[in-house]
């Protein structure tokens, strides 16, 4: 399990690949959220190289570290 606070993010690898979340997020307290449509995320990342070479690395690296009876392998 995975602690994340103030300014990190999910979502990103099936935003980007268009396939089913590889997580499940629960919030321990109140937290205010900010959701992307899938259209308007990848023509903010994948309209900027530098932005697109970024999220290809945190996929990547994303990916890698899941566990493999998840079914999913980092390619």
């Amino acid at each position: 399990m995975t602690t994340l606070g103030p300014g990190h993010y999910f979502g990103e690898i099936a935003l980007l690949g268009d396939v089913p979340r590889t997580a499940t997020v629960k919030a321990k307290m109140p937290v205010i959220l900010y959701a992307l449509e899938r259209e308007d995320f990848l023509a903010a990342v994948t309209g900027h190289a530098p932005s697109a070479r970024a999220a290809d690395a945190v996929v990547g690296a994303r990916l890698a570290a899941l566990p493999r009876e998840q079914g999913l392998v980092a390619g």
